[in-house]
Protein backbone atom coordinates (compact mmCIF):
# COMPACT_ATOMS: atom_id res chain seq x y z
CA UNK A 1 0.00 0.00 0.00
CA UNK A 2 1.24 3.45 -0.86
CA UNK A 3 2.31 5.68 1.95
CA UNK A 4 -0.45 8.24 3.76
CA UNK A 5 -0.10 10.32 6.32
CA UNK A 6 -2.32 8.31 8.87
CA UNK A 7 -2.95 11.66 10.70
CA UNK A 8 -4.61 13.45 8.01
CA UNK A 9 -6.42 9.84 7.26
CA UNK A 10 -10.43 10.50 6.48
CA UNK A 11 -11.26 7.06 4.69
CA UNK A 12 -9.63 3.48 5.43
CA UNK A 13 -10.42 0.29 3.59
CA UNK A 14 -8.85 -2.80 4.78
CA UNK A 15 -8.58 -6.28 3.10
CA UNK A 16 -12.31 -5.47 1.91
CA UNK A 17 -14.70 -8.54 0.77
CA UNK A 18 -17.88 -8.02 -0.55
CA UNK A 19 -19.68 -10.95 -2.23
CA UNK A 20 -23.48 -11.31 -4.00
CA UNK A 21 -26.29 -14.77 -4.44
CA UNK A 22 -27.66 -14.85 -7.17
CA UNK A 23 -29.60 -17.61 -8.25
CA UNK A 24 -28.03 -20.26 -5.89
CA UNK A 25 -24.47 -18.86 -7.01
CA UNK A 26 -21.57 -16.92 -5.24
CA UNK A 27 -20.14 -13.50 -7.15
CA UNK A 28 -17.21 -12.51 -5.72
CA UNK A 29 -17.38 -8.59 -6.83
CA UNK A 30 -14.87 -7.36 -4.38
CA UNK A 31 -12.11 -9.23 -3.33
CA UNK A 32 -9.59 -7.58 -0.42
CA UNK A 33 -9.55 -3.89 -1.63
CA UNK A 34 -7.33 -1.76 0.57
CA UNK A 35 -6.83 2.07 -0.18
CA UNK A 36 -6.59 5.40 1.42
CA UNK A 37 -8.35 8.69 1.30
CA UNK A 38 -7.06 11.67 3.05
CA UNK A 39 -8.90 14.56 3.89
CA UNK A 40 -9.96 17.25 1.25
CA UNK A 41 -8.06 14.45 -1.54
CA UNK A 42 -9.84 12.93 -4.36
CA UNK A 43 -9.31 9.23 -5.44
CA UNK A 44 -10.27 7.81 -8.50
CA UNK A 45 -11.32 4.69 -9.03
CA UNK A 46 -11.03 3.55 -12.54
CA UNK A 47 -11.92 0.30 -13.99
CA UNK A 48 -14.48 -1.83 -16.44
CA UNK A 49 -17.90 -1.89 -15.80
CA UNK A 50 -18.22 -5.02 -13.08
CA UNK A 51 -15.22 -3.91 -11.86
CA UNK A 52 -16.17 -4.02 -8.59
CA UNK A 53 -16.41 -0.02 -7.75
CA UNK A 54 -19.83 0.78 -7.12
CA UNK A 55 -20.12 -2.20 -4.97
CA UNK A 56 -17.23 -0.59 -3.25
CA UNK A 57 -18.81 3.02 -2.93
CA UNK A 58 -22.30 1.03 -1.35
CA UNK A 59 -19.91 -0.96 1.13
CA UNK A 60 -18.81 2.47 2.64
CA UNK A 61 -22.41 3.69 3.02
CA UNK A 62 -23.49 0.21 3.95
CA UNK A 63 -26.60 -0.02 1.16
CA UNK A 64 -25.75 -3.29 -0.53
CA UNK A 65 -28.73 -5.02 -1.68
CA UNK A 66 -30.13 -7.22 0.85
CA UNK A 67 -30.36 -10.10 1.14
CA UNK A 68 -27.78 -10.52 -2.20
CA UNK A 69 -25.28 -8.36 -0.89
CA UNK A 70 -23.49 -8.77 1.58
CA UNK A 71 -19.57 -7.93 2.90
CA UNK A 72 -17.53 -11.09 4.65
CA UNK A 73 -14.42 -9.24 5.43
CA UNK A 74 -12.34 -6.69 6.39
CA UNK A 75 -12.81 -2.89 7.57
CA UNK A 76 -13.78 0.21 6.47
CA UNK A 77 -12.89 2.71 8.93
CA UNK A 78 -14.18 6.47 8.50
CA UNK A 79 -12.41 8.84 11.46
CA UNK A 80 -11.00 6.16 12.90
CA UNK A 81 -14.25 4.11 13.54
CA UNK A 82 -15.08 0.76 11.82
CA UNK A 83 -18.51 1.61 10.51
CA UNK A 84 -19.37 -1.99 9.58
CA UNK A 85 -19.25 -2.13 13.04
CA UNK A 86 -21.66 0.36 13.77
CA UNK A 87 -25.60 -0.44 14.23
CA UNK A 88 -27.74 0.06 11.25
CA UNK A 89 -29.68 2.80 14.01
CA UNK A 90 -26.67 5.06 13.78
CA UNK A 91 -25.91 4.85 10.01
CA UNK A 92 -28.53 7.69 9.47
CA UNK A 93 -26.15 9.81 11.27
CA UNK A 94 -23.65 9.45 8.61
CA UNK A 95 -25.99 9.16 5.66
CA UNK A 96 -26.15 11.89 3.77
CA UNK A 97 -24.84 13.88 6.30
CA UNK A 98 -20.93 12.94 6.49
CA UNK A 99 -20.92 10.77 3.85
CA UNK A 100 -23.15 11.39 0.75
CA UNK A 101 -23.38 9.37 -2.58
CA UNK A 102 -23.98 11.35 -6.58
CA UNK A 103 -25.83 8.05 -7.80
CA UNK A 104 -25.20 7.29 -11.76
CA UNK A 105 -28.29 7.55 -13.08
CA UNK A 106 -30.48 10.39 -11.66
CA UNK A 107 -34.02 9.44 -12.92
CA UNK A 108 -33.22 6.20 -10.88
CA UNK A 109 -32.01 8.44 -7.32
CA UNK A 110 -35.15 10.69 -7.85
CA UNK A 111 -38.25 9.99 -6.53
CA UNK A 112 -40.82 10.60 -9.85
CA UNK A 113 -43.76 11.34 -7.25
CA UNK A 114 -41.97 14.07 -5.90
CA UNK A 115 -41.17 17.41 -7.09
CA UNK A 116 -37.65 18.34 -6.82
CA UNK A 117 -37.46 21.03 -4.22
CA UNK A 118 -39.35 18.91 -2.10
CA UNK A 119 -36.52 16.07 -2.44
CA UNK A 120 -33.79 18.40 -1.24
CA UNK A 121 -36.11 19.78 1.52
CA UNK A 122 -36.50 16.30 2.72
CA UNK A 123 -33.08 15.76 3.13
CA UNK A 124 -32.66 18.66 5.66
CA UNK A 125 -35.38 17.55 7.41
CA UNK A 126 -33.91 14.73 7.95
CA UNK A 127 -31.20 15.59 9.12
CA UNK A 128 -31.75 18.76 10.88
CA UNK A 129 -34.25 20.31 13.13
CA UNK A 130 -35.40 22.58 10.31
CA UNK A 131 -39.11 22.81 9.95
CA UNK A 132 -40.97 23.11 6.39
CA UNK A 133 -40.70 26.72 5.74
CA UNK A 134 -36.87 26.73 7.07
CA UNK A 135 -36.09 23.38 5.29
CA UNK A 136 -37.56 25.08 1.82
CA UNK A 137 -35.17 28.15 2.41
CA UNK A 138 -32.15 25.70 2.50
CA UNK A 139 -33.43 23.68 -0.38
CA UNK A 140 -33.69 26.59 -2.57
CA UNK A 141 -30.50 27.91 -1.66
CA UNK A 142 -28.70 24.83 -2.18
CA UNK A 143 -30.67 24.17 -5.51
CA UNK A 144 -29.45 28.07 -6.56
CA UNK A 145 -26.01 27.19 -5.85
CA UNK A 146 -25.71 24.31 -8.31
CA UNK A 147 -27.51 25.99 -11.52
CA UNK A 148 -31.08 25.46 -10.64
CA UNK A 149 -33.82 28.46 -10.64
CA UNK A 150 -36.72 28.73 -7.03
CA UNK A 151 -39.08 28.49 -10.32
CA UNK A 152 -38.21 25.14 -11.12
CA UNK A 153 -38.59 23.82 -6.81
CA UNK A 154 -42.35 22.84 -7.72
CA UNK A 155 -41.29 20.50 -10.94
CA UNK A 156 -41.16 16.73 -10.71
CA UNK A 157 -37.86 15.21 -11.97
CA UNK A 158 -39.34 14.31 -15.55
CA UNK A 159 -39.81 18.16 -16.30
CA UNK A 160 -36.25 18.35 -16.17
CA UNK A 161 -33.39 17.68 -18.42
CA UNK A 162 -30.57 14.88 -17.54
CA UNK A 163 -28.14 17.96 -16.65
CA UNK A 164 -30.54 19.31 -14.66
CA UNK A 165 -31.70 15.97 -12.81
CA UNK A 166 -28.00 15.55 -12.32
CA UNK A 167 -27.80 19.09 -10.43
CA UNK A 168 -30.84 18.07 -8.19
CA UNK A 169 -29.00 15.41 -7.07
CA UNK A 170 -25.50 17.13 -6.26
CA UNK A 171 -27.60 19.47 -4.21
CA UNK A 172 -29.01 16.66 -2.46
CA UNK A 173 -25.54 15.30 -2.14
CA UNK A 174 -23.81 18.28 -0.62
CA UNK A 175 -26.54 20.49 1.11
CA UNK A 176 -24.94 19.04 4.33
CA UNK A 177 -21.47 19.55 3.40
CA UNK A 178 -20.23 15.86 3.82
CA UNK A 179 -16.44 15.37 4.57
CA UNK A 180 -16.70 12.74 1.79
CA UNK A 181 -18.41 12.53 -1.57
CA UNK A 182 -18.81 9.48 -3.77
CA UNK A 183 -19.19 10.32 -6.80
CA UNK A 184 -20.62 7.26 -9.26
CA UNK A 185 -20.18 8.43 -12.49
CA UNK A 186 -21.57 11.35 -12.02
CA UNK A 187 -21.56 12.74 -15.54
CA UNK A 188 -22.08 9.00 -17.97
CA UNK A 189 -25.37 10.37 -19.36
CA UNK A 190 -24.71 14.08 -20.52
CA UNK A 191 -22.75 15.91 -23.09
CA UNK A 192 -19.74 16.99 -23.21
CA UNK A 193 -20.67 20.71 -22.67
CA UNK A 194 -23.27 19.56 -19.51
CA UNK A 195 -20.05 16.85 -18.34
CA UNK A 196 -17.55 20.03 -17.49
CA UNK A 197 -20.23 21.99 -15.88
CA UNK A 198 -21.58 19.44 -13.61
CA UNK A 199 -17.61 18.63 -12.73
CA UNK A 200 -17.37 22.46 -12.11
CA UNK A 201 -20.06 22.22 -9.34
CA UNK A 202 -18.41 19.72 -7.79
CA UNK A 203 -14.83 20.93 -7.81
CA UNK A 204 -16.44 24.56 -6.45
CA UNK A 205 -17.87 22.86 -3.67
CA UNK A 206 -15.30 20.75 -2.87
CA UNK A 207 -12.51 23.32 -3.24
CA UNK A 208 -14.69 24.95 -0.86
CA UNK A 209 -15.70 23.15 2.05
CA UNK A 210 -12.66 20.85 1.82
CA UNK A 211 -14.93 17.90 1.05
CA UNK A 212 -12.61 14.51 -0.15
CA UNK A 213 -14.10 12.69 -2.65
CA UNK A 214 -14.06 8.91 -4.39
CA UNK A 215 -14.69 9.23 -8.34
CA UNK A 216 -15.81 6.48 -10.01
CA UNK A 217 -15.29 6.76 -13.79
CA UNK A 218 -14.59 5.24 -16.89
CA UNK A 219 -13.02 8.58 -18.38
CA UNK A 220 -9.41 8.68 -17.49
CA UNK A 221 -9.72 12.83 -18.77
CA UNK A 222 -12.05 13.40 -15.84
CA UNK A 223 -9.89 11.07 -13.74
CA UNK A 224 -6.77 13.22 -14.97
CA UNK A 225 -8.71 16.56 -14.06
CA UNK A 226 -10.13 16.08 -10.52
CA UNK A 227 -8.21 13.61 -8.80
CA UNK A 228 -4.93 13.53 -6.88
CA UNK A 229 -4.53 9.57 -6.65
CA UNK A 230 -5.67 6.82 -8.53
CA UNK A 231 -7.00 3.25 -8.10
CA UNK A 232 -7.10 0.73 -11.15
CA UNK A 233 -9.69 -1.96 -10.47
CA UNK A 234 -9.81 -5.14 -12.19
CA UNK A 235 -12.05 -8.20 -11.74
CA UNK A 236 -12.45 -7.05 -7.74
CA UNK A 237 -9.44 -5.96 -6.26
CA UNK A 238 -6.86 -3.16 -6.88
CA UNK A 239 -4.30 -3.87 -9.27
CA UNK A 240 -2.56 -0.40 -9.45
CA UNK A 241 -2.34 2.62 -7.30
CA UNK A 242 -0.62 5.64 -6.77
CA UNK A 243 -0.74 9.58 -7.49
CA UNK A 244 -2.11 11.49 -10.35
CA UNK A 245 1.06 11.06 -11.98
CA UNK A 246 2.50 7.90 -11.08
CA UNK A 247 -0.41 6.00 -12.74
CA UNK A 248 -0.70 8.73 -15.84
CA UNK A 249 3.28 9.17 -16.38
CA UNK A 250 4.30 5.81 -15.51
CA UNK A 251 1.42 2.85 -15.88
CA UNK A 252 3.22 -0.15 -14.55
CA UNK A 253 0.29 -3.01 -14.95
CA UNK A 254 -0.52 -4.41 -18.07
CA UNK A 255 -3.88 -3.63 -17.58
CA UNK A 256 -3.03 0.10 -17.16
CA UNK A 257 -0.90 -0.12 -19.84
CA UNK A 258 -3.96 -1.27 -21.83
CA UNK A 259 -6.36 1.55 -20.66
CA UNK A 260 -4.10 4.07 -22.14
CA UNK A 261 -3.49 2.65 -24.98
CA UNK A 262 -7.17 2.48 -25.89
CA UNK A 263 -7.03 6.18 -25.63
CA UNK A 264 -7.13 8.26 -28.67
CA UNK A 265 -3.63 10.35 -29.09
CA UNK A 266 -2.14 8.65 -26.19
CA UNK A 267 1.07 7.60 -27.31
CA UNK A 268 3.12 9.81 -30.28
CA UNK A 269 2.96 8.04 -33.23
CA UNK A 270 0.47 5.40 -32.46
CA UNK A 271 -1.64 5.68 -35.74
CA UNK A 272 -4.11 2.53 -34.64
CA UNK A 273 -5.69 2.43 -30.90
CA UNK A 274 -4.69 -1.05 -29.42
CA UNK A 275 -8.03 -2.27 -27.17
CA UNK A 276 -7.64 -4.86 -24.14
CA UNK A 277 -8.45 -8.44 -25.98
CA UNK A 278 -10.88 -10.88 -24.28
CA UNK A 279 -13.45 -9.54 -21.46
CA UNK A 280 -13.05 -9.82 -17.79
CA UNK A 281 -13.03 -13.21 -15.81
CA UNK A 282 -16.42 -14.59 -14.91
CA UNK A 283 -17.36 -13.52 -11.18
CA UNK A 284 -18.33 -16.65 -10.00
CA UNK A 285 -14.75 -18.31 -10.37
CA UNK A 286 -11.78 -16.20 -10.89
CA UNK A 287 -8.80 -17.72 -12.17
CA UNK A 288 -5.82 -18.99 -10.35
CA UNK A 289 -3.33 -16.11 -9.73
CA UNK A 290 -3.54 -12.70 -11.81
CA UNK A 291 -7.24 -12.65 -12.76
CA UNK A 292 -5.88 -10.25 -16.06
CA UNK A 293 -3.26 -13.38 -17.42
CA UNK A 294 -5.90 -14.46 -19.85
CA UNK A 295 -5.95 -11.07 -21.46
CA UNK A 296 -2.56 -9.81 -21.19
CA UNK A 297 0.34 -9.87 -23.67
CA UNK A 298 2.96 -10.13 -20.76
CA UNK A 299 1.61 -12.93 -18.78
CA UNK A 300 4.00 -15.84 -18.09
CA UNK A 301 3.58 -19.74 -16.46
CA UNK A 302 4.74 -18.06 -13.05
CA UNK A 303 1.32 -15.75 -13.12
CA UNK A 304 -1.07 -18.59 -12.71
CA UNK A 305 -0.07 -20.28 -10.00
CA UNK A 306 -0.88 -17.94 -6.74
CA UNK A 307 -2.35 -14.57 -5.93
CA UNK A 308 -0.20 -11.64 -6.75
CA UNK A 309 1.61 -9.68 -3.89
CA UNK A 310 1.51 -6.18 -4.30
CA UNK A 311 5.24 -4.65 -5.25
CA UNK A 312 5.79 -1.18 -4.07
CA UNK A 313 7.47 0.62 -7.04
CA UNK A 314 7.90 3.99 -4.80
CA UNK A 315 6.56 5.17 -1.91
CA UNK A 316 3.87 6.40 -3.64
CA UNK A 317 3.12 3.61 -6.01
CA UNK A 318 2.55 0.04 -6.02
CA UNK A 319 0.85 -2.60 -8.47
CA UNK A 320 0.40 -6.20 -8.16
CA UNK A 321 2.15 -7.98 -11.20
CA UNK A 322 5.32 -10.18 -11.42
CA UNK A 323 6.37 -8.13 -14.78
CA UNK A 324 5.59 -4.61 -14.31
CA UNK A 325 6.29 -2.23 -17.05
CA UNK A 326 9.97 -0.99 -16.39
CA UNK A 327 10.02 3.07 -17.20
Amino acid sequence: MIEIDANNTLLSIRDLVVEYSSAGEVIHAVNGVSLELEKGRSLGLVGETGAGKTTIAKSILRILPSPQGRVKGGEILFCGEDILQRPESRMLEIRGEKISMIFQDPMTALNPTMTVGEQVAEVVRLHSDAGGADAQKVALRMLKRVGIMADRYHDYPYQLSGGMKQRVVIAMALVFKPELLLADEPTTALDVTIQAQILEVIRRYKNKFGTSMILITHDLGIVAENCDTVAVIYAGRIVEAGTRDDVFDKPAHPYTVGLFQSLPGYSKGQKRLRPIMGLPPDPRQAPAGCSFRPRCPRAKEGCGEADIPERVLSPTHSCRCLYPEVH
